[in-house]
């Protein structure tokens, strides 16, 4: 008796400093654990009917409203949708540093919150000023007022970063010291894993709306028809860390965005809106874009092998020789290969999180779907891939006048004047200023 007393004196000390919301959430995953312990191994949990289709009507209207939002963004062009991953990036990594929170605990340390805002702080004042200046770029008068502050950037973000750095060890306190440096490299953990992955959305979107909007739809999508085949077909269990996933809903999904990826991105590729890099921030829906487009959305034709062609006319009476393909919808294969095999990893990872801290969901800021995080669990990762990808196989090795203008201002003046003299004798010699003149006085 006495030491099951004490046992369960040691439990309640040990979730008095949880907060309310957390205990929530412990208690609707022991339902779910006790649901998933009661139901024949290998097969899917089946809940009851009436709150599965009440959950499937709520998750489908938050899913079309979350849809609507993101093409609304979309249509606001590159500036709505950077301030959209920037808000995003801070609500998630608000829900991932709630998990390790101990209020008991921090209340004894005040200093512990408004650290973590201010390490979050000096990589989003990083990753954000070099997406300023890479956009200024574009407008070289104002980069050149701007360059002494840019010049200096990365020792700014650094310095910013020491000073929080020694903050940090300057609150180090007595019996604190564990609880301390699992905070410390948590909130490292959540920023790594958070705010330095979404950084390859920006990325992709200064490469062309295109690389930014297509691997998150496939995301979408594959969550989308995943859920779809799982809940009228699912029986058998994919993976422990999430009992509802099913293998049924795995394949499915993956063949459904396969299918999706190829034909939408030919939908894409005449859509300079889309495929173009964007000439500025402020671009729109309704701006008139123009630009020399990527080789890769150029229309190409393919020569059939004739044992395809030679069934095909068999079953069309048809003969087809060749076909009209743009080169992106192979590339976008791959990409849809891997948003439907390995991005639905980046949500088991989550789970398992999840199943760490013993909770369901990151939050409840989405009915039906949980958190921020359980929604965007699987992009960081797909930005990642997408970007590697479009640097490794796709992007062309191009220089630009801001590129050149950028390297121009690190000079000094003697050099800038010598650079000078050099191109304006350049092109004199050629005969290109005499051309351009001409041109001009035509």
């Amino acid at each position: 008796m006495a030491m099951g007393k004490k046992g369960s004196n040691s439990n309640l000390r040990s979730g008095s400093g949880d907060s309310p919301a957390k205990l929530r959430q412990r208690k609707s995953h022991s339902k779910e654990v006790t649901e998933v312990a009661n139901t024949a191994s290998g097969t899917v949990p089946q809940d009851d009917s009436k709150k599965r289709w009440k959950n499937w009507r709520q998750r489908t209207i938050f899913t079309f409203l979350m849809i609507g939002g993101f093409f609304t963004f979309i249509a606001l062009g590159p500036l709505s949708i950077m301030l959209m991953v920037l808000c995003l990036q801070v609500l998630i990594y608000r829900e991932v540093i709630s998990l390790s929170s101990v209020p008991k605990k921090e209340r004894d340390l005040p200093w512990s919150r408004a650290m973590n805002v201010y390490f979050l702080g000096c990589l989003e004042y990083y990753l954000y000023g070099q997406n300023i200046h890479r956009a200024l770029k574009r407008h070289p008068w104002l980069e050149a007022h701007l360059q002494p502050m840019f010049a200096h950037h990365t020792f700014i973000s650094f310095s910013m970063y020491l000073l929080g750095f020694v903050w940090f060890v300057s609150t180090l306190r007595k019996g604190y010291y564990r609880f301390q440096m699992g905070q410390f490299a948590w909130t490292h953990m959540a920023l790594a894993l958070v705010v330095m992955q979404s950084q390859f959305m920006i990325e992709n979107i200064f490469e062309g709306i295109f690389w930014f909007f297509l691997p998150i739809a496939l995301v979408i999508v594959n969550d989308i028809f995943a859920y779809v085949f799982g809940f009228f077909f699912g029986r058998h269990q994919l993976i422990e860390l999430s009992p509802k996933k099913t293998w049924e809903g795995y394949i499915g999904g993956g063949l459904t965005t396969m299918v999706f990826g190829f034909v939408f991105t030919a939908l894409l590729s005449d859509w300079k809106f889309m495929v173009c890099a964007p000439p500025n921030l402020h671009m729109t829906v309704f701006s008139d874009v123009q630009c020399d487009v990527n080789p890769v959305f150029v229309p190409r034709d393919y020569r059939v092998p004739s044992v395809v062609t030679a069934v095909l006319s068999a079953v069309l009476h048809k003969t087809i020789t060749t076909v009209t393909i743009r080169p992106v919808q192979f590339h976008s294969l791959a990409i849809s290969a891997f948003a439907s095999l390995i991005a639905p990893f980046g949500g088991f990872f989550a789970s398992g999180v999840k199943r760490a801290f013993n909770i369901k969901d990151f939050g409840n800021s989405i009915p039906g779907h949980g958190g921020v995080t359980d929604r965007f669990d699987c992009q960081f990762i797909m930005a990642a891939f997408s970007h590697t990808y479009f640097t490794s196989f796709i992007k062309l090795s191009t220089v630009t006048v801001g590129g050149v203008f950028s390297s121009f201002l690190v000079l000094n003046p003697e050099k800038q004047i010598e650079l000078y003299h050099s191109i304006q004798e350049y092109l004199q010699t050629s005969g290109s200023v005499a051309g351009a003149v001409a041109h001009t006085t035509a």
